[in-house]
């Protein structure tokens, strides 16, 4: 459960990042020359999926083989669109989409948080109950 939980964080992070590049290219939508940046972090936790498809093992015995775990060196990069020009000033922010993409990474966004306090309710009640009906 905890690398599903790790997976959802980073998922949250990634949402948060996207989210603040987005309120920047609304902010510069009038401004000349300037390009519109995203993040892509949406490859990174497919990859981490992919690689992910086992459930994790706790090794009790030196003779037990390692499970997988979540790996907590990936980054998500930004990109910056710069071969696109939407205005004659060479700006490339359209307001409208901007807004549309503002609003479905807020959704989301707040798909993992629900996903996430799921998973920390069911943790909560296993403790709760000590695992017994």
């Amino acid at each position: 459960m905890g690398s599903i939980i790790n997976l959802l964080s980073k998922g949250l992070d990634g949402s948060f990042i996207r989210q603040r590049a987005l309120a920047n290219n609304v902010a510069n939508a009038q401004t000349p020359n300037y390009k519109r940046q995203d993040v892509d972090f949406i490859s990174v936790l497919r990859r981490e999926q992919g690689e992910n498809k086992s459930l994790p093992l706790k090794a009790t015995s030196k003779s037990h083989l390692k499970g997988s775990e979540f790996r907590q060196d990936h980054f998500f990069s930004f990109v910056l669109q710069k071969n696109t020009s939407y205005r004659n000033d060479k700006n490339n922010v359209d307001i409208e989409v901007e807004m549309a993409e503002v609003a479905k990474n807020a959704l989301y966004y707040n798909t993992l948080s629900r996903q996430i306090d799921e998973q920390f309710s069911i943790l909560r009640n296993v403790i709760n109950k000590g695992g017994g009906a």
